[in-house]
């Protein structure tokens, strides 16, 4: 089993240096920055700690009239907010981080709070906000030149406006996502433009067109080997099929209805040996409740020629689809899901004349729609209470769940105009916005085709002469103009250049180069397993002692000039470096593109960091200040590698090789480069090394370690030396 290192041990030991830091700190922007970081690191274990920590940095900030620092702080509030819920607080905010941004005038900050605000209305069913929002966020990024971000705000808008039930806006956007991302060849990002331009073509009745584009997003996903995503589509398929086969069952047209049924249901069963191979549990209990009322269209398919047989049998097949997702639902505490279930399982019932069962359910669905606040499912089961009382003769119940139903159903319809105005409000300033750069386009035409016409009339009621002139001029002014805007276009083509130089050294700095442009092509980047790496970690002896002594200047300082060194070092090396974790430094050889050569490499970088330090540490000596001595510890095997987050994203490594060369620094001493005996094999014949037989590694047990001395001669008279000194 893949495991990460001591993830919980590494966040502590980050909030510690920050914490001790905090305490040395002036009241000044950098103790800000240092209380937000706090709040960020607690927003996910602690967020009461987080807000007081964001709080104190807002205090201090305005009272510096430090923007940035009071920005960042009601961002990282927006963000705790979301991630705990409370969407109305968080939007809150966002608006008030947005503003500040723009006061800073950061066009991409303000677009980013913009998107985020989006996405919280969206959650929130308000959707013309959303669009409002969205639309901001698409305007200001057009105007940067932040395609990437257009082209996913387009699929972004695109989602919101077939929620909103404007099919045509959706397809227009949906369909401005997929010309960029199949002109830049992202056929992941096209199987998505398939998917849901068949969604769009679902709502409007389009089957066999939605089923061609479904077919076309399976296809790709296939090749690309996106074995959950093909889950999502053969999904769609079955409830294409599905909807099919009720459309010739209602022209009476039997066999056909049975026969689309039948494909329904055979996609349905492919989709679910797929989310058994992920293990999806939520993907599991959609497709079941799927089955189910696949089946519950069988019924009224069959019950349409009388053949009552295959009625109750395809009824029991559904009502047995329907308590596997509800007992998955349950498990989840998914109560949407539950609802849809209970829906379901009430119509089996009705189906079988159980009036009884059919009302216990549908109480369920209304006890579970109110938990939630969920009006459409509060309709619902009003519906049903109403109708299944009367069959039972109970009048009196059925009029007042009826009576319930009209009211709510009259309430949300009135809501319904209200948001619909909202929307129609947002779109038709939209347009207008379009329409008026329309219209300057046709006036700038209209413009240019009354001056030809006014210096054709001149031709001819002037003579050549003038005639030659005014061309001339007319030449020369286009020439101007030409010059003007290539000067301009040229200019414009430069600082795009630089921004995008600059996006790709910031991505670099973070990410190998193949992960790097891997992600800028596909929007993510898969893990990958390395059968044989080497593992570096290093650490400082007395950390905490000799930070002490330091101001937090001195010490973030001393900690940038050695983790450069280190950077510098790996960088001639060809190794990776990962992270730094408080005061230790994580690299890796033999990836992102293996070589033979990664654990000599890592072994001879390494004991060039010994060589570094211990300069530095001599130096700091002389002139009285203290200084870090270094302690290397190095293991070889395999690892998985890979992107976490999608927010602060690293590349990160995991598994067991990991771990083991952790316990290899530990249980080193300064000064010294600490190897396991998977690397001491691979590099015996290149590096004296001391054996120090077994020693104890935490959670690990005894250990063969050695201690890496020096190079050896590699000419052909050593090459036989075992290189291991025996201890005296």
């Amino acid at each position: 089993m893949v495991v990460s290192i001591d993830l919980v041990a590494q966040e502590e030991q980050v909030i510690d240096s920050l914490e001790r830091a905090l305490v040395r700190s002036r009241m000044d922007t950098g103790r800000v920055l240092l209380l937000n970081e706090l709040g960020w690191e607690y927003k996910f274990d602690d967020p009461d700690k987080a807000r007081a920590y964001l709080d104190t940095s807002l205090l201090l900030a305005r009272r510096l009239n430090f923007l940035k620092g009071i920005g960042d702080a009601y961002n990282y509030r927006g963000v705790v907010e979301d991630i705990h819920g409370n969407s109305e607080q968080a939007i809150h905010f966002f608006q008030q981080s947005r503003d500040i941004r723009n006061s800073l005038q950061d066009t991409a900050g303000v677009a980013n709070l913009l998107n985020n605000i989006g996405n919280l209305h969206e959650n929130l069913g308000d959707f013309a906000a959303a669009l409002d929002n969205y639309l901001k966020s698409l305007r200001l990024r057009e105007e940067i030149g932040d395609s990437a971000r257009v082209v996913k705000l387009y699929y972004n808008i695109s989602i919101l406006y077939e929620n909103m039930g404007e099919y045509e806006e959706a397809l227009n956007y949906i369909l401005d996502y997929r010309d960029a991302v199949e002109q830049n060849g992202d056929k992941n990002g096209t199987a998505n433009a398939f998917n849901v331009i068949g969604n769009i073509k679902m709502e409007l009745d389009l089957f066999e067109e939605a089923k061609s584009y479904y077919e076309e997003a399976l296809q790709l996903h296939q090749e690309l080997g996106n074995r959950w995503e093909q889950s999502t589509i053969l999904n769609n398929l079955g409830n294409n099929r599905d909807a099919k086969a009720i459309e010739f069952a209602e022209r009476s047209d039997t066999l056909k209805a049975i026969r689309l049924n039948q494909e329904a249901l055979d996609f349905y069963q492919k989709a679910l040996e797929i989310r058994r191979e992920f293990d999806d549990q939520a993907g599991l209990a959609e497709t079941y409740n799927n089955i189910g009322l696949s089946y519950l269209n069988q019924v009224r398919i069959y019950q349409r020629f009388g053949q009552d047989e295959k009625v109750q049998e395809a009824n029991d097949q559904a009502l047995d689809f329907f308590e596997q997702a509800l007992e998955i639902t349950e498990a989840l505490g998914d109560k949407k899901g539950q609802i849809e279930v209970y829906i379901g399982i009430s119509q089996v019932f009705r189906n079988r004349h159980d009036h009884l069962s059919a009302l216990k359910y549908s109480q369920k669905s209304l006890g579970l729609a109110e938990d939630i606040g969920d009006e459409k499912f509060i309709q619902n089961a009003y519906e049903d209470l109403s109708k299944g009382h009367f069959a039972i003769g109970n009048y009196e119940q059925a009029y007042v769940f009826r009576q319930r139903y009209d009211s709510l159903l009259y309430e949300r319809l009135n809501e319904q105009m209200i948001r619909t105005n909202a929307q129609r409000e947002v779109l038709y300033s939209d347009r207008q916005k379009q329409y008026e750069i329309v219209r300057q386009q046709k006036e700038i035409e209209l413009q240019e085709a009354q001056l030809k016409q006014a210096a054709i009339t001149q031709y001819s009621l002037i003579g050549g002469t003038i005639a030659l002139l005014l061309l001339a001029l007319l030449l020369y002014n286009r020439y101007r103009l030409k010059t003007r805007a290539n000067r301009e276009l040229a200019e414009k083509n430069q600082i795009i250049s630089q921004e995008r130089k600059r996006s790709d050294d910031l991505l670099l700095n973070i990410l190998p180069a193949a992960t790097a442009e891997e992600l800028k092509q596909h929007g993510r980047a898969k893990a990958r397993r390395y059968e044989s790496v080497t593992v570096l970690f290093t650490d400082f002896k007395s950390f905490t002692k000799v930070a002490e002594q330091m101001s937090p200047e001195e010490l973030v300082a001393e900690l940038d000039y050695c983790f450069r060194g280190f950077d510098e070092i790996t960088t001639r090396h060809g190794i990776e470096k990962i992270k730094t974790i408080g005061d230790a430094y994580m690299c890796v050889g033999g990836l992102p593109e293996p070589n033979p050569t990664h654990p000599e490499d890592v072994v001879r970088a390494a004991l060039e960091m010994i060589e570094f330090m211990n300069r530095h540490l001599a130096e700091k000596a002389r002139i009285g200040k203290p200084g870090f001595e270094t302690r290397i510890g190095i293991h070889t095997g395999p690892v998985v590698a890979g992107i976490v987050g999608n927010k602060k994203f690293a590349y990160d490594v995991w598994g067991d090789t990991v771990n083991l060369a952790a316990r290899m620094e530990s249980s080193g001493q300064p000064g010294k480069v600490n190897v396991s005996q998977a690397t001491y094999e691979l590099i015996k014949d290149r590096f004296l090394c001391t054996s120090r037989g077994k020693v104890e590694a935490k959670n690990k047990g005894d250990q063969e370690m050695y201690f890496v001395e020096r190079t050896l001669d590699t000419t052909p008279e050593s090459s036989g030396s075992t290189g291991q000194i025996q201890p005296q």
